[in-house]
């Protein structure tokens, strides 16, 4: 509640397009206001993005004024995480190395990019792989880098089986035994329990609640009863 006028007009003014002007807003709210750049990322941008892709999964929306909006909610994006370069990360003695790929709509791909910000700022190393990555050059990635966590964040609906795919692949030939496979965002968000049944780690429906559980539960690990969906099944690998 505390933020739904700042969340109001931040869309009012990407709908509009008025980018001068939006950027005049993110500035007053993060000077004058006195909020910190992580805050308004997770506050005010954040649910600005979950309420137009709402719009546009549900059609209440052009495919124009999505794109405005889009291409708005990007510009205000950049400019709030380029003053977080400003900001000391938190000084996190257990910062962790986080391999991060999503999925390849344009809300999902923003979303990521607010996500590998706010755990920079957490203190973890962070190699954004972004969308479009075959299942494949994942797997070969998470071998060459040797992460802590392979966060798949952000996901649509149709990158569901090459996430189970890749889940399975690196159970199955024990690759990066201490691995620890994250998923959240996206419809991982939408559909509460899908993470845990494709057989993730740790997961949460809430972005704030996924990071704190990578600091917090780094030896949590799937067990085999946990996965219900695909079991004993082999799909075809993602595009």
């Amino acid at each position: 509640m505390q933020y739904d006028m700042d969340v109001e007009r931040l869309l009012e003014l990407a709908l509009q397009g008025e980018r001068t002007q939006l950027r005049n807003f993110i500035d007053e709210c993060l000077n004058r206001k006195n909020l910190e750049p992580g805050e308004f990322l997770s506050e005010v941008i954040s649910p600005a993005l979950t309420r137009i892709e709402a719009c546009r999964r549900e059609d209440r929306a052009t495919a124009a004024a999505i794109a405005i909006v889009m291409s708005s909610l990007r510009l205000a994006a950049g400019r709030v995480i380029e003053r977080m370069a400003d900001t000391p990360n938190v000084d996190l003695e257990h910062g962790r190395r986080i391999l991060l790929f999503c999925g390849q709509g344009a809300a999902e791909q923003l979303d990521a990019e607010i996500m590998t910000a706010e755990l920079e700022m957490d203190g973890h190393e962070v190699r954004f792989g972004g969308s479009n990555v075959p299942s494949d050059e994942i797997l070969t990635d998470v071998g060459a880098w040797s992460p802590d966590v392979l966060l798949l964040y952000a996901s649509c609906p149709s990158d569901a089986p090459g996430i189970r795919e890749i889940i399975d692949t690196i159970r199955e030939i024990g690759a990066c035994p201490d691995l620890q496979i994250a998923a959240g965002g996206g419809v991982f968000t939408r559909a509460p329990g899908l993470a845990e049944e494709i057989g993730a780690d740790i997961w949460a429906d809430d972005a704030g609640d996924l990071r704190r559980a990578i600091i917090d539960d780094p030896d949590r690990r799937a067990i085999p009863e946990q996965r219900t969906v695909g079991r004993g099944k082999r799909l075809p690998k993602a595009a």
